[in-house]
Formats: C-alpha cells, sequence, structure tokens
C-alpha cells in the first residue's frame, strides 16, 4: 500500500465485517471487540497512506468449524451477488484500475477470507475492472524463515492445518514484491492490531534481520492484464 500510494496511487481498503469473533476483549464484549478493531484498523490504514476505508458492517463468521459460520447473515454466508452489488458500486465510484482480494483458500482457510475471494472476483466482472490480484503466501518460501502470523493464527484457532495448506506454491505467484524499504512502518500498523497482534506476539518480537526475512516480501497471483502491483 505505501508504494502505491508513493507512485502516486489512491488506495481504498473495503473491509467486510469487524472481526468481532477475534480474540475476546478484556471486557467481554463482541460489540466493543468490533469498535476497538474498527479503530485500529483506521490507526493501521492511515500509516499505510490509505485514502478511503469502508466497513461494510457484516458479522464476522468466526474460523472454519465455528458454530459462527452458520448465524444468519453472517459473512460467510450471505449471497455472494449481495456483497458483490456494494463492492462493485465502490469500484465505480472510485474508477478503480484494479481490486485486490484473497487467494482461493483464503490464505488459511478463514470462512470469510474465502467470501471476499469469490465476491470480489464477482465485484469486478459487475464493474469492469479488469486486473484482480489475489494476496497470497508463498508457502515454500516460509519453510526457510521464522513463522509467519498466519501460521501462528492456525495455531491459535487450532486448525489442524500444515504448512502445506497456506498459501500457495512458489510456481503459482506473478507478483513477488520487494517491501524492506517499508518495514518500520510496516510493523508500526501491523502493531496497530493491538488487540489481535500485541507487543508480546513473537512477529513483534523478531530481530530486525528476522523481522524483515518474514514480512520483507509480499505475493500475489494475477488475473487479467498487468495493473499497478506489477509496477512494484
Amino acid at each position: 500500500m505505501l508504494r502505491l500510494v508513493a507512485l502516486g496511487h489512491r488506495v481504498t481498503l473495503v473491509v467486510a465485517t469487524s472481526g468481532e469473533l477475534g480474540i475476546p476483549h478484556p471486557e467481554g464484549s463482541t460489540e466493543q471487540l468490533a469498535h476497538v478493531r474498527r479503530q485500529e484498523t483506521r490507526r493501521a490504514a492511515a500509516l499505510l497512506g490509505v485514502s478511503r476505508v469502508d466497513f461494510l458492517g457484516y458479522p464476522d463468521s468466526g474460523l472454519a468449524g465455528d458454530a459462527a459460520n452458520a448465524t444468519p447473515g453472517a459473512f460467510a454466508s450471505v449471497d455472494v451477488d449481495e456483497v458483490a452489488t456494494r463492492l462493485a458500486a465502490l469500484l465505480v465510484e472510485e474508477r478503480a484500475d484494479a481490486i485486490v482480494v484473497y487467494d482461493e483458500t483464503g490464505i488459511y482457510g478463514h470462512p470469510d477470507h474465502v467470501q471476499v475471494h469469490r465476491a470480489g472476483h464477482r465485484a469486478a466482472a459487475l464493474a469492469g475492472v479488469a486486473t484482480v490480484y489475489e494476496v497470497t503466501i508463498d508457502r515454500e518460501y516460509l519453510h526457510f524463515v521464522e513463522t509467519h502470523l498466519v501460521e501462528e493464527a492456525i495455531l491459535a484457532g487450532d486448525l489442524g492445518l500444515a504448512r502445506s495448506h497456506i498459501g500457495v506454491p512458489t510456481v503459482m505467484l506473478t507478483a513477488t514484491v520487494d517491501v524492506t524499504a517499508q518495514l518500520d512502518r510496516k510493523r508500526s500498523a501491523m502493531a496497530a492490531h493491538a488487540s489481535q497482534i500485541p507487543e508480546t506476539t513473537s512477529a513483534l518480537q523478531l530481530g530486525l534481520e528476522q523481522f524483515a526475512a518474514v514480512y520483507g516480501w509480499e505475493w500475489f497471483m494475477r488475473h487479467g492484464p498487468p495493473g499497478p502491483i506489477d509496477d512494484l
């Protein structure tokens, strides 16, 4: 995001839920956690130069296998075309050149991430946005560095997944972006999500070299013609 902004692109962040079923808030209220996480997201977005943040307001579906997956109205169960229509309107309003969504497994199987993938592709088609990037993780690269936050999420959620189910093989990637020059700001943006990534988490305890090895690269798969991320 920072690199795109530096090149003069306007970056908009659209958030499907408020993540209220994440790590419980000390007061035990999902409503309070939703408020906290929206504020954290806005702070992180500001650090990354994002021009606009839109919350769609759908209820969090929880991790795969949670009872919340089947809750009426939960984001993962909402009709894809409903979400896509709302998102397409934003794409048209922003005159977007490209959209970034999760890969088809939601990187690690999170139901809401998978729904973002589906709705994002559909919205791009509705809005006539030809370039769709899927953000992912190079699963082969992860074998050579410290544990990534996505792996920690899998362990914390007891999802029973292995590294072989995270992200995609290297050969499927179309863009690997070097963000080492932006790492100070990236770390600050990660730390802004303090309710989910406290300072005590292993990611924020890594030394500079180890942090750069894990988080100095970002990976994408492109559908359609080259777009802004290819310029990076």
